[in-house]
């Protein structure tokens, strides 16, 4: 018999910092990050190291443990929208239902606390479960971390640790980047995807909607740029596009993951799909006006010499754009193009993303042009020389392909990888020892997934994870708060929640899985 789940909506008051930021927990121990890990397994009346990825900023850990049972006393602050949803999620699938009778409670709490900024909370276990946040998308990550204390599978009880964590991620962009130009992803593998960034508190998905092999984006003002671009991908066969309403159905969807979808549609190269749509793209000297099914970059380019043409193409595709996607921001790619114009053409369309009221994100090349403040660049090259960029005060999303880039290997030689940026792979251990502290004016860190040899949803599992987890972790948690031996620990007993949400990930030897 299925249980009716019903949740109490209570308006808390905003109150200054909220009690769960001075509930300092007696016969307690403080940890950072890896201390916790260490002393935590130095005797057996320590606590056993809390499986949570990233590591939080601070925890305080009791030796006690706080007994839950089915029912609860859930209190949700009413403007909390997606917290109270992920929180409604998680107590129905561990058979938890809501009562005012019940012996502990739950709540979910808006306060006012700037040391939380706009994403930390703070959680308290310790005789009830409370959450606070500045923000829903603060009480949403610590639902995350709650949900990674708990077991997968319903229980009769549930054990928590009686603990105060109080966590903040060191940067605002923590991001994945899937590549549907190439081959085609489904919707419904993309909302599965945003579920699993979510655990882990991944906030950007970066869809790369248009290359050379395929136009994946509907344009409703040039309609064979689907119905002719989208037609194909990568080695022929079918390709696959979405409507305007699929990808506003699909952002509304990642908002209530607190995943914000970033639309690239890469400009001026990259671009062959459009150029077979629509002839008058190209150059009057360019023969090759037909779709693309192979692999090779770098030889395609709209008409930077026909202005007119061109720039009312660029305008019209990202205005339908920015009606579409709710972010910000707006990528317009401006990688691996060699034209005399090209800055000129990066110059123009900054000026057309910021006349429709959005911010501009180019690849490290746009950084050639003189392009806005405001605009952000993402760094793929490990070697590119970016101090241009940044000595005008344009900030990173740091993406170098050598430690970052997941459509090459998990190992040395797995086939159907890439080895073009490293040879050796990018193992999971190679992924979580960049440093992004090495760089100026970062913003955050963004995997990216190219899709040439990624044909199947398994496969794209298998290249995404478990190393996102890393991204995750690295773009979340401080220097001092990250060790590689304890996050092999963690991530290892985080596997029955990958396997609940059905990941066909890496089976990653140093994580037993």
């Amino acid at each position: 018999m299925r249980l009716l789940i019903i949740i109490s909506i209570i308006m808390f008051s905003s109150c200054g910092g909220g009690s769960s930021n001075t509930n300092i927990l007696p016969d307690s121990h403080t940890s950072t990050a890896s201390n916790s890990q260490a002393s935590s397994s130095s005797s057996a009346s320590d606590p056993a190291p809390l499986s949570l990825v990233p590591q939080p900023t601070t925890m305080v850990v009791q030796k006690t443990t706080f007994e839950i049972g089915l029912s609860a006393n859930v209190q949700i602050d009413v403007s909390a929208v997606a917290s109270a949803a992920a929180l409604q999620k998680l107590i129905a699938d561990l058979g938890v239902i809501h009562s005012a009778d019940a012996p502990y409670k739950i709540q979910l709490q808006l306060v006012s606390n700037v040391d939380l900024g706009a994403e930390g909370y703070s959680l308290v276990i310790n005789q009830n479960i409370v959450i606070s946040a500045q923000t829903d998308a603060g009480l949403f990550y610590g639902i995350q971390t709650l949900k990674q204390l708990l077991p997968t599978v319903k229980q009769n009880t549930y054990s928590l640790p009686q603990l105060q964590i109080t966590d903040v991620p060191q940067y605002a962009w923590r991001g994945s980047m899937i590549d549907v130009g190439r081959n085609f992803f489904t919707i419904e593998y993309l909302k599965k995807h945003v579920e699993r960034m979510a655990l882990f508190k991944l906030n950007k998905l970066h869809l790369h909607l248009s290359d050379d092999q395929g136009w994946r984006i509907e344009i409703k003002k040039y309609p064979k740029l689907t119905s002719v671009g989208g037609s194909t991908k990568v080695g022929g066969g079918e390709g696959g596009f979405y409507t305007q309403q699929e990808l506003r159905d699909f952002v509304a969807f990642a908002a209530l993951n607190e995943v914000e979808v970033i639309p690239e549609v890469d400009m001026p190269g990259h671009i062959q799909a459009a150029i077979a749509s629509y002839n008058e793209l190209a150059c009057s000297d360019v023969t090759n006006l037909g779709l693309y099914t192979g692999t090779a970059v770098g030889f395609s380019s709209l008409c930077l010499t026909s202005s007119t043409v061109t720039y009312q193409f660029v305008e019209d595709v990202l205005t339908e754009l920015t009606e579409i996607f709710s972010s910000q921001y707006v990528h317009v790619g401006g990688d691996e193009i060699k034209n005399d114009l090209y800055p000129q053409f990066i110059e123009k369309t900054n000026l057309i993303v910021k006349g429709l009221h959005k911010t501009m994100i180019g690849w490290e090349e746009s950084s050639a042009g003189n392009i806005s403040a405001d605009s952000l660049l993402q760094l793929w090259n490990d070697n590119y020389n970016i101090k241009s960029a940044t000595d005008r005060n344009i900030h990173l999303i740091l993406s170098p392909c050598s430690y970052t880039y997941l459509d090459h290997g998990n190992y040395n030689g797995q086939p159907n990888t890439y080895t073009w940026c490293r040879s050796q792979g990018i193992p999971l251990e190679r992924v979580y020892s960049f440093d992004p502290d090495n760089y100026a004016l970062v913003v955050g860190i963004e995997a990216p997934m190219w899709s040439e040899l990624v044909t199947t949803e398994a496969t794209a599992d298998n290249r995404l994870w478990p190393r996102l987890a890393a991204i995750a972790e690295l773009s979340w948690s401080t220097k001092s708060n990250r060790q590689y031996s304890e996050f092999v620990l963690r991530l290892s007993a985080l596997k029955p929640q990958l396997d609940k949400l059905g990941v066909n990930y890496y089976k990653e030897p140093q994580l037993n899985w």
